[in-house]
């Protein structure tokens, strides 16, 4: 079985297109066409249903693709672990993070972790929670910076914790209610009874966030269906309007701004969500990756200044 052919098979699957996995392969498209077609009639069947502008794999494409899977897979875990033992500094390390709060960390923990292991390259996806999930399951990235709410860990993943935060309520400075909040919001999170709100507009993070689920639970618990003015993928656009004084907004407690013209509440039932780093479980840490996974904990936990010159 030759493993380069398995690879490029996977390539049509997730590219669902032979002219852009050919492109991501540097082949010509003719050419992996001529594999795909000399490995189905040695087969015996097609791997592909060929429609419009997609490659579908068929019924005997996902069990050929769930093996190839598995086979680079033992691959990758493999040459990882030998090179591991045999303390080699060089490899790569594949994660993923959420574009904002992840990617500010990585620019911060970077260079400190490149003085020790400037050999080693990184591959990296951004992406929200959700789909950070799906990522790690697939082995497309070895680990994520990513949050969970308790009860509802993936029975598949390994969690290391870092830090929680509690989902927090902004309101302009100037709403009526603003008031409520009292001195030093920022720091002691008052409650609100959200039913206050409930002839409010809100700006929202889109759902495909793992925050509008407990923003969603939020809601449920207070009984009403909020009125929305839009949603917002990016946590900074619905900062943004709650500052320029627009309408009231949930986000996480690690973007509070104490200079900030808004004040901040909680609200029942004080939802909270665990920044961990996520893994399959039974897999192997190498030692950069833990250094790495070291580092991100103590930007998390704000100690990263501790972290310089040391080594895992």
């Amino acid at each position: 079985m030759d493993l380069r052919q398995i690879e490029n098979i996977i390539a049509i699957e997730q590219e669902q297109s032979i002219s852009r996995a050919a492109e991501k392969l540097f082949l010509t498209q003719s050419a992996l066409n001529q594999q795909l077609l000399k490995l189905e009639k040695e087969l015996g069947t097609p791997l592909f249903e060929r429609r419009k502008h997609s490659m579908i794999p068929t019924f005997a494409g996902r069990i050929y693709l769930r093996t190839a899977h598995q086979i680079v897979d033992m691959k990758k875990e493999t040459y990882r672990i030998i090179s591991d033992i045999s303390e080699e500094s060089t490899g790569e390390i594949s994660v993923a993070y959420t574009p904002e709060t992840g990617a500010a960390m990585f620019s911060k923990i970077y260079p400190i972790f490149h003085e020790t292991y400037p050999n080693i390259l990184f591959r990296i996806r951004e992406e929200r929670v959700k789909k950070m999930e799906q990522l790690v399951l697939q082995n497309e990235v070895h680990f994520a910076f990513m949050t969970y709410v308790e009860g509802f860990k993936n029975p598949d993943l390994e969690y290391m914790d870092m830090d929680s935060e509690y989902m927090v309520l902004g309101l302009p400075v100037t709403h009526p209610l603003a008031h409520l909040a009292g001195k030093d919001s920022h720091e002691k999170l008052p409650l609100l009874d959200l039913n206050l709100l409930q002839n409010e507009p809100f700006i929202m993070l889109s759902k495909e966030t793992r925050m509008r689920d407990m923003i969603d639970h939020a809601f449920a618990y207070a009984g009403f269906h909020p009125k929305v003015l839009f949603e917002s993928i990016s946590t900074h656009t619905v900062l943004n309007m709650v500052r320029e004084q627009i309408a009231p907004a949930f986000f996480p407690q690690s973007y509070v701004d104490p200079s900030a013209p808004m004040v901040y509440f909680t609200v029942a039932p004080a939802e909270r969500w665990t920044r961990s780093v996520a893994f399959l479980k039974g897999s192997y840490l190498t030692r950069p990756e833990k250094y790495f996974i070291a580092l991100g904990t103590d930007h998390t936990r704000g100690r990263l200044l501790e972290s310089m010159g040391k080594t895992i």
